[in-house]
């Protein structure tokens, strides 16, 4: 039934407006990779990931467009067997009607501060724009969305779900994201006093699964740069409902970022992002949970870690080399709230009472070789020994080469 839906919903795309310009693009991208991954200390592997990602663009009329691309992918690794993936990813229709936008498809959506909803979702979002902010109404469902890409793992038979691979044979039960129905009332105002940018958001989630967790969330966003520095602030405010109980949940983040005066443009960032842990007092009732993400995105680019019950300290550089050359490198530090809800991570017998995970460091250069043409090469290692939950692990490490070739 969801194949159905699924194939009925790209006819109605492709066949129910004429399109009078049309624009067609694609990008290939091919990644290889080297190193130990963060749930195996053992084994050294090698992986490749690629992707052919075709694009359709066209007007409609004078106040609509369509947008329409695809994505077959395929992966590979050390020990385990290759396989393709089709996939349908941002397919929508816009309409511009003056200070109304309608977008309704398959389209990205972010919360303010990208880390409870951060993705493709399929629905409709309803922008009004006004000279006092811009209000934004959507709803969205993600049954149809591919698993990996949506990455909605927000309870443990989801999370193992997630890692189980395509089959075939049982394609509706293997291919597609959890079933839940995502609704954003959203407001923002770029220019508050006339420097000052504000986003706020209510988001409210449904499980319409087997088990119900349902989830709302209140965040609020606000940046204000100066002349050599940008001060970002923001938090989320999470109710969660599962299992006839009620309770809430945190989350926030702050940076400072310096802009450097150079010719090229250079910036130093530092940051922090917390997410709240299970919190119970002396008669053992939970009064504080773990922050619950919608989506799930990855913290750091070893761990991969999920943003729940952590902590993470950052200091990040990116600038221009050259014309032509770009470079990133990051410190960043994890620290978890709790000893049960961060528990994908390799400790030994008698040393999990640790709170402090250890330190990343990733550095990567981008290199435009040509127009259409960027290659990508980062490298970084994990250390373990600079924390206390796992201080004897192994070193985890990785290198990774990235080739996108885009044509127009």
């Amino acid at each position: 039934m969801k194949k159905t839906l699924f194939l009925l919903a790209v006819v109605f795309y492709l066949g129910a407006f004429p399109l009078y310009a049309f624009d067609f693009g694609l990008v290939f991208s091919q990644d290889a990779g080297l190193g130990k991954p963060a749930f195996d200390f053992e084994k050294t592997k090698f992986d490749i990931f690629g992707a052919l990602m075709p694009r359709l663009t066209a007007l409609l009329g004078e106040t609509g467009s369509l947008y329409i691309s695809a994505a077959i992918s395929y992966k590979a690794a050390s020990g385990a067997d290759t396989f393709v993936i089709p996939e349908l990813t941002r397919t929508d229709v816009n309409f511009n009607l003056g200070n109304v936008n309608l977008n309704i498809g398959r389209m990205f959506y972010s919360d303010p501060l990208g880390i409870t909803a951060n993705g493709l979702f399929d629905g409709a979002q309803i922008s009004i724009i006004t000279r006092n902010g811009n209000i934004h109404i959507g709803g969205w469902y993600t049954g149809f969305l591919y698993r990996e890409r949506a990455a909605i793992t927000m309870t443990d038979n989801e999370l193992q779900s997630s890692y189980d691979k395509v089959d075939y044979d049982d394609f509706a039960n293997t291919y597609f994201a959890p079933p839940r129905v995502l609704t954003a009332l959203e407001y923002d105002n770029p220019f508050i006093a006339g420097f000052v940018s504000l986003k706020t958001s209510i988001i409210a989630q449904f499980d319409i699964g087997d088990k119900k967790l349902n989830s709302q969330y209140l965040t609020a966003a606000l940046s204000v740069p100066g002349k050599f520095c940008i001060f970002d602030l923001g938090g989320c405010f999470e109710i969660i409902e599962y299992d006839d109980k009620i309770t809430p949940a945190f989350a926030a983040n702050g940076g400072l970022t310096f802009l450097l005066p150079t010719k090229l443009e250079k910036h130093i960032k530092l940051s922090g992002r917390y997410s709240s842990g299970v919190f119970i007092d002396k008669d053992e009732n939970k009064i504080i949970d773990a922050f619950l993400p919608i989506t799930t995105v990855p913290q750091g680019e070893l761990v991969e870690a999920k943003f729940s019950g952590l902590s993470l300290l950052s200091l990040d550089f990116t600038g221009r080399l050259a014309k032509s050359l770009s470079a990133n490198a990051a410190f960043t530090y994890f620290i978890r709230h709790d000893n049960g809800t961060y528990g994908y991570y390799p400790v030994t017998e008698g040393d999990s009472n640790g709170f402090f995970l250890g330190a990343e460091i990733f550095g990567r250069l981008i290199w435009t070789v040509s127009t259409g043409i960027n290659l990508n090469l980062g490298t970084g290692i994990f250390i373990p020994a600079l924390g206390n939950v796992a201080p004897d692990a192994d070193v985890l490490w990785r290198v990774k080469l990235n080739l996108v070739i885009s044509i127009f």
